[in-house]
């Protein structure tokens, strides 16, 4: 918005880096590249969300897609992007929120409905346009005219990148997107009745640069909730969520100790991740600080009187593949996963193969 010009610098350094990568490594090299990354991240995210969800309460945050004749218009669809059921408790939650306002909808997601941004980070536009476009047909099916997104990442380049470039394919589009936080804030009105439960605490928020409104809508909803005191950090802000500071790992660790020693030394209570790539990162460092690591969403659900665990937390913190093994066999067994998946996976998304 500061651009008279209208230029999106970030369309733009990722257009830059899709040219870079072609020259560098060849059209094909990078479209291997770019498929191996998607099914790599598909197979964490199938294996570690069933380590946590019973297929009952998977179905519910990552239904099959149907044909559109199948749906009943909803209010809005809510697409949760892929991964987010890696900690499924946050996308519970939301549902939690969008029953309670008596929101109509659809949930939609999960690698069969891909925005198209991991192939156009590597450089894979051709593809990630193809995704993207299929992704926006099925978003239509149910017919909303609303779509509300999750994930950061899916919201922007479905939002910036494949509509866009949908519109002037065909001329017209058939929803509009926008984060569920705006939902959920302009809504506070039906909202804060529901606050139901006094949350006496004094939280800070790992916030986020690239979609200021969440950031905004948030601090709206937590400033609702009865004896909650939102604290300002003096730290940079800054990325979309911590996986895109991981080009630059010395720089995202001070980061992150400037960030705890501010809420620390603010006395904080809390301090709360927005996003659930930024939470899965953060909540490996409990033992190490003196107040809770949690999700925005677990505040939510306080106030409401609502509380779904974090199992994703609960796991991690074992700290022990074969722990988190024993602990959740009968999911690995009433999913039917492969032991050998099952500890690769583990390793690489909760010890980064360690």
């Amino acid at each position: 918005p500061a651009c008279d010009y209208a230029v999106n610098p970030r369309f733009m350094v990722n257009m830059a880096r899709i040219v870079s990568l072609n020259l560098n490594q060849g059209e094909a090299e990078v479209r291997r590249g770019a498929q191996q990354y998607f099914n790599s991240m598909g197979r964490s995210t199938r294996t570690i969300s069933r380590l946590q969800l019973s297929p009952e309460v998977l179905a519910r945050v990552s239904p099959p897609l149907r044909a559109a004749d199948e749906y009943e218009t909803p209010d809005v669809v809510f697409y949760t992007g892929c991964n987010v059921i890696k900690t499924p408790h946050i996308a519970l939650l939301a549902l939690e929120v969008l029953d309670a306002l008596k929101v109509k909808y659809e949930v939609m997601g999960g690698t069969a409905a891909c925005c198209g941004i991991q192939q156009f980070k590597r450089g894979d536009a051709k593809t990630a346009g193809r995704v993207g476009f299929n992704t926006i047909d099925k978003l239509a099916r149910p017919g909303a005219s609303k779509v509300v997104s999750w994930c950061p990442s899916c919201f922007i380049q479905i939002g910036e990148v494949a509509m866009p470039a949908y519109k002037t394919a065909y001329g017209t589009l058939p929803f509009e997107i926008a984060p569920v936080v705006e939902l959920f804030a302009e809504r506070l009105d039906d909202l804060k009745p529901l606050f139901v439960n006094r949350v006496e605490k004094r939280v800070a928020l790992q916030e986020r640069s690239a979609v200021p409104s969440i950031m905004a809508g948030v601090k709206t909803l937590l400033r609702a909730i009865p004896g909650c005191e939102v604290v300002e950090l003096d730290v940079p802000i800054m990325s979309t969520q911590a996986s895109h500071l991981s080009v630059l790992p010395e720089f995202k660790a001070r980061l992150r100790e400037r960030e705890f020693a501010a809420a620390a030394a603010a006395g904080v209570t809390t301090f709360a991740s927005i996003f659930h790539a930024c939470h899965r990162e953060l909540v490996a460092y409990q033992p190490e600080v003196t107040f809770e690591l949690l999700n925005f969403m677990e505040l939510i659900g306080e106030a409401m009187g609502i509380h779904i665990p974090d199992l994703y937390k609960r796991l991690k913190l074992m700290g022990d593949i074969d722990q988190i093994i024993t602990d959740t066999s009968d999911l690995i067994a009433a999913h039917r996963l492969d032991l050998d998946t099952v500890r690769n996976e583990i390793a690489a998304d909760m010890f980064k193969g360690g």
